[in-house]
């Protein structure tokens, strides 16, 4: 029974920064993500103004991801870049697009090598550069340390840059 209440305790901390977001957006309370679960019990989910938006990755990416966790979401993909004697060729660039981000529901795949997905909760304009990374390069998703809530300028990776 303490484990019990332990876990309400931990859920209810958990979910503080989803409120506080929510709060900062103008939101109101979170709303349960199943409506079989009581509200109290549940550590996230979505919140007024926000949308639950799924991210296919591996398996590989979510062994450690749990419901919770704050994230950065990357997209690697071909850019078109210009050398210095204006001919064009592709590059492998790799961009952290959001930060911070709350994940609120985790599927993981009986096999590793198979695809899983995380749902994440985004505004409407992250979401719209979800769906976007989705369709036009690979996805990469980073947890972050517990009370990392930090929004950092990040400027974009590529090999070109990684090895001079």
């Amino acid at each position: 029974m303490k484990a019990f209440k332990l876990a309400i305790v931990c859920a209810a901390a958990l979910a503080a920064p989803a409120q506080l977001r929510a709060a900062e957006a103008g939101a109101a309370e979170p709303v349960a993500v199943s409506s079989a679960a009581p509200k109290a019990l549940l550590p996230v989910g979505l919140v007024k103004g926000y949308r639950g938006t799924s991210i296919p990755l591996g398996g590989d990416q979510l062994l450690f991801l749990k419901k919770g966790d704050r994230v950065d979401v990357l997209v690697t993909f071909d850019a078109k870049m210009e050398d210095a004697d204006k001919k064009e060729r592709k590059e492998k660039i790799t961009s952290t697009f959001l930060q911070n981000i709350l994940v609120i529901n985790v599927r993981k795949p009986e096999k590793i090598d198979e695809t899983g997905a995380a749902e994440l909760l985004l505004n409407p304009v992250e979401a719209q550069y979800a769906a976007l990374s989705i369709s036009q390069g690979k996805i990469t998703v980073v947890v972050r340390a517990v009370g990392d809530t930090e929004l950092h300028p990040m400027e974009m990776a590529s090999f070109r840059k990684l090895i001079q």
